[in-house]
């Protein structure tokens, strides 16, 4: 019997045994993910913004111009 535990590893290292090693995801999944990113591409998209820092028409533009529509509904 050895006098020290590490003389005789009981255990072979965990990198001899690569078939033994848990995946987080499964094949299915990967392939899942590629169509996923296949189908969604990124794009550029082109806003308007408005002054104040928000999207164009803010609340102020939108009431300013339901304002400015009804004065000239009434005239």
């Amino acid at each position: 019997m050895p006098d020290r535990p590490d003389e005789c590893p009981a255990d072979p290292p965990a990198q001899a045994l690569p078939e033994q090693r848990h995946r987080l995801v499964s094949d299915q999944d990967v392939e899942d993910a590629d169509d996923v990113l296949f189908a969604h591409p990124p794009r550029v998209v082109r806003r308007w913004l408005c002054e104040c820092g928000v999207d164009y028409p803010c609340a102020d533009v939108r009431f300013a111009l339901l304002v400015k529509s009804s004065a000239e509904a009434g005239e």
